[in-house]
């Protein structure tokens, strides 16, 4: 894979899996695909790694993102919250901010298990990470099938899952 291929990948149009190999393509990947969403963004991750999803590229698409209009959406669920609320991750202080527009909830016990972290960008495109404590990724611009199951398993696991109390925004 080839920087320049994934630099100019086209939203719903470039069928091509690519092969991610640092957290930098993986990062790259990411704002690709954010800036290049419509409406809803999807991340199921462990702990939001902060070498890929805590960098400012990736915080300011994400805020972009939210300013496109009032339909665009970011849910995020994650598996840990105390790694996150302890760094002060940027992506929580950009859902205080945009609260109407970034949701966070903490996936619940009864959901099934997975080793991975994925993002699904609309129903067309993923980014997946198999391994969430490696940076060995994948990511597709156009690949509504594969999207499709992990965006099943997302919205299963969002429907019985409930937001922590860390998370939450406090007033001073």
């Amino acid at each position: 894979m080839s920087i320049y291929e994934l630099e100019h990948a086209v939203f719903r149009e470039t069928k091509t899996t690519f092969n991610l190999n640092s957290f930098e393509q993986n990062k790259l990947a990411l704002v690709c695909l954010i800036n290049q969403a419509h409406t809803d963004i999807n991340i199921y991750s462990h702990t939001l790694n902060p070498l890929v999803f805590d960098t400012e590229a990736v915080i300011f698409a994400c805020e972009q993102f939210c300013l496109k209009n009032h339909r665009t959406h970011i849910n995020i669920l994650v598996n840990e919250t105390r790694p996150i609320t302890r760094i002060s991750h940027r992506l929580l202080g950009l859902s205080h901010r945009f609260s109407s527009s970034i949701s966070f909830k903490k996936v619940a016990a009864a959901s099934p298990p997975r080793e991975d972290d994925f993002v699904c960008f609309d129903k067309s495109a993923y980014l997946q990470i198999p391994n969430y404590q490696h940076y060995v990724g994948l990511c597709n611009f156009s690949d509504a099938d594969r999207t499709a199951q992990f965006l099943s398993y997302f919205k299963s696991a969002w429907e019985i899952s409930s937001p922590d109390i860390e998370l939450r925004s406090l007033p001073l």
